[in-house]
């Protein structure tokens, strides 16, 4: 029953975000499509999108809890593990909530640019980050592709530093659903560059120049939400009065399926070559 209440909640939130973003996608495209909203990938997409809130949530929940744990148990004492787990010990554990939740925003970001540009340089790591990158048609459900074992490995880069400095797992727990909904707005296929901030905060274009195939725009926009850290280290590409046209990886074959790319990074590279497509680039 659990599972069901899951995937009718799932449902609904399809049914609601795709009406919202078939919308902004319509009247404010960044790139046009012929077919409506139904493009190639979409099953794929679809697969990705009811797998992560279900069992890729418990997949991930688990190994992410299990990883922490560990690592307070290995670099921690036994009194040190139990303010971990309640959250009162650390270097801002008697900040208000708001200030942590907004310290751990831009804490998180600067975490997250460098193991995201590790999943990019890293040749182990780019297989599986590469799922990601698979599309083609890329919009709002394509940030629904995020390899379990990418996830996993992002959330404990993430949560483990950031709760041993003594956040409050409420900051956290705050901080998970907003970058979600705010990835799959980053991912859609409209126009908007946020004008006057949009080297402050992230926008579509922004982010969709970091999944572009164009060879100027490779390995560019790590951040999620601060472009400006991408600024400091040299990594920012955001063309005015330009929007990307081409997505997709070519250093190696990603399958076009859900269950082919689940599979992919486990497979050797000639598995990959014979078993996928190549779409236009690497990105």
């Amino acid at each position: 029953m659990a599972l069901l209440g899951k995937l009718l909640g799932v449902m609904v939130g399809l049914v609601v975000l795709g009406l919202a973003f078939a919308v902004l996608e319509r009247f404010w495209p960044s790139v046009r499509r012929k077919g409506g909203i139904f493009r190639r990938g979409m099953q794929t997409d679809l697969g990705w999108f009811f797998f992560q809130p279900t069992f890729g949530k418990l997949f991930t929940s688990v190994l992410v809890f299990g990883s922490i744990m560990s690592l307070a148990f290995v670099f921690t004492s036994p009194f040190s593990r139990d303010e971990l787990r309640s959250g009162r010990d650390g270097i801002v554990s008697g900040l208000p909530l708001g200030v942590q939740f907004l310290l751990f925003l831009a804490m998180a970001d600067v975490i997250g640019y460098w193991s995201h540009r590790a999943f990019h340089r890293l040749g182990v790591l780019w297989k599986f980050h590469a799922v990601h990158h698979s599309s083609t048609n890329l919009d709002w459900l394509s940030s629904a592709r995020v390899h379990p074992i990418n996830d996993v490995a992002n959330n404990v880069l993430l949560a483990a530093p950031l709760l041993f400095l003594g956040f409050a797992p409420a900051a956290f727990a705050a901080y998970v659903p907003f970058l979600t909904l705010y990835a799959i707005m980053l991912h859609a296929n409209v126009s908007w560059t946020f004008g006057p901030l949009r080297k402050v905060i992230a926008s579509p274009t922004y982010h969709r120049w970091h999944h572009s195939a164009e060879a100027e725009a490779l390995n560019k926009n790590f951040s999620g939400l601060l472009p400006c850290v991408d600024i400091v280290f040299g990594t920012f590409y955001m063309p005015k009065g330009v929007q990307p046209r081409e997505f997709g990886v070519v250093d190696q074959a990603v399958p076009d399926g859900f269950f082919g790319q689940m599979a992919h990074p486990f497979r050797r590279p000639k598995e990959n070559a014979a078993g996928g497509t190549v779409p236009a680039a690497t990105a």
